[in-house]
C-alpha cells in the first residue's frame, strides 16, 4: 500500500499538479463564459451543445475541461522531465528520474496517457456541437506547442516566452474556438509571457534575455495580439461589446496590478532568486482563477466571479496541502 502512495505521489510530483490549478482555471473560464451566453444574449458565438440552462451539461462540460486540461499539462510537464533527466541527473539529482522513482518510459507511458485523456475531454467538450471537431484539433496543437517549447523553444528565450503565451492562447480556446468575448485570452497570453520573463530573468538562465530577445519578445506579442484581434473582426465582433460597460476592464487591470505588488513581495521575500521565481510560477498560476473572477465582474455576472473567488481560494488551500504536506516541492519524498 506504501509503495502505491509512494509511486501516485511521485507521479503527481512528476506532473506538478500544484501548478496545474491555472490550467483547469483557464478552461473552466472559458467553460463557464460559453455556457452563459443564455443569460447574456447580446453576446454573439457559437452555442455549445453542453450551453444553456442545464446545469447536468455544465457539470460535464466543467469535467470534460479538467480532464483535458490536466492532460495537456501532465503530457507536457513528464516530457520535460524525460527531455531533461540527463540534466537533471547532474543538477538536481533529486528529481523523480534521476532519483530512480521513476524510469523514463514510465514517464513516456504517463505522458501519452495524459494526451489521450486529453483528447476524450476535448472530444466530449466539442461532441455535437457546430464546428466540435476545433476542440480536438486545439487540443492536438497544444500539445504540438508544448512539445516544440519543451524540445527547442525554451533554449531560444524570445521564442520560448512567446511560445508560452500563445499555448495559454490556444488552450482558452478549446472548449469554443468562437468564445463570445476575447480579451480574455489575450489578457491570459500576456501574463503568461510576463511571468515566463521574468521567471527567467530570476532563474539567470541561459542564454540570457538580450537586447535583441526583447525586442524579439515584444515583436511576437504583438504579432500573436495582432492575430487574435483579427479573429474577433473575422467574426464580426467587437474587442469589448458595446453592451457592456466601458470600464469593465478596469476589474482585471486591478487585478493585475494586485499580482504585480503581490509577486514583487514574494520575490524581495524569498531566500534566493530562484526561491523567488519558484513562488512567482505557483502565484503567477493560480492568478488566473481570480482573472476569471475578475473578467465576470467586468460582464455583470456575479454568481460566476463568486465562484470563481472560491475556486482561488480553494487553491490557495489545496496548493498549500499539496507542496507542504505531501511534499510536492522538487525534493525526494522522504524530505518532509
Amino acid at each position: 500500500m506504501n509503495s502505491m502512495l509512494g509511486r501516485l505521489l511521485t507521479t503527481l510530483q512528476l506532473t506538478r499538479m500544484s501548478i496545474a490549478f491555472g490550467a483547469v482555471s483557464d478552461l473552466w473560464f472559458a467553460v463557464v463564459l460559453a455556457w452563459s451566453i443564455h443569460a447574456m444574449p447580446q453576446l454573439h458565438g457559437a452555442t455549445p451543445w453542453w450551453s444553456g440552462d442545464s446545469m447536468w451539461g455544465l457539470g460535464l462540460a466543467l469535467g470534460a475541461g479538467m480532464v483535458t486540461a490536466l492532460g495537456l499539462f501532465g503530457c507536457g510537464a513528464a516530457f520535460n522531465d524525460v527531455l531533461d533527466a540527463r540534466h537533471d541527473a547532474a543538477f538536481r539529482p533529486g528529481r523523480p528520474i534521476p532519483a530512480g522513482r521513476i524510469r523514463p518510459t514510465q514517464a513516456i507511458v504517463i505522458a501519452m496517457v495524459a494526451l489521450v485523456c486529453a483528447i476524450i475531454g476535448a472530444s466530449i467538450l466539442g461532441g455535437g456541437s457546430e464546428g466540435g471537431m476545433w476542440s480536438i484539433w486545439l487540443t492536438l496543437l497544444t500539445a504540438c506547442l508544448l512539445l516544440f517549447y519543451n524540445s527547442a523553444a525554451r533554449f531560444v528565450p524570445a521564442v520560448g516566452i512567446v511560445t508560452i503565451g500563445l499555448i495559454h492562447a490556444v488552450h482558452m480556446l478549446i472548449p469554443t474556438w468562437t468564445l463570445p468575448i476575447l480579451l480574455p485570452v489575450w489578457w491570459s497570453m500576456t501574463h503568461a509571457m510576463m511571468v515566463g520573463a521574468s521567471v527567467h530573468v530570476l532563474e539567470q538562465k541561459r542564454p540570457v534575455l538580450s537586447r535583441q530577445a526583447w525586442i524579439g519578445i515584444v515583436l511576437g506579442w504583438f504579432f500573436w495580439s495582432a492575430m487574435l484581434f483579427i479573429l474577433v473582426i473575422g467574426q464580426g465582433r467587437e474587442l469589448w461589446p458595446a453592451h457592456l460597460p466601458w470600464w469593465g476592464p478596469a476589474w482585471p487591470a486591478l487585478a493585475m496590478f494586485i499580482f504585480v505588488i503581490f509577486a514583487r513581495w514574494k520575490i524581495m521575500t524569498a531566500k534566493t532568486m530562484r526561491s523567488g521565481a519558484e513562488k512567482l510560477k505557483r502565484y503567477g498560476a493560480m492568478w488566473q482563477a481570480l482573472y476569471a473572477a475578475a473578467w465576470f465582474l467586468a460582464m455583470g455576472l456575479h454568481v460566476q466571479a463568486a465562484c470563481f473567488g472560491v475556486l482561488a481560494c480553494t487553491g490557495i488551500i489545496v496548493m498549500t496541502i499539496l507542496r507542504e504536506v505531501l511534499g510536492l516541492s522538487g525534493r525526494p519524498l522522504g524530505y518532509k
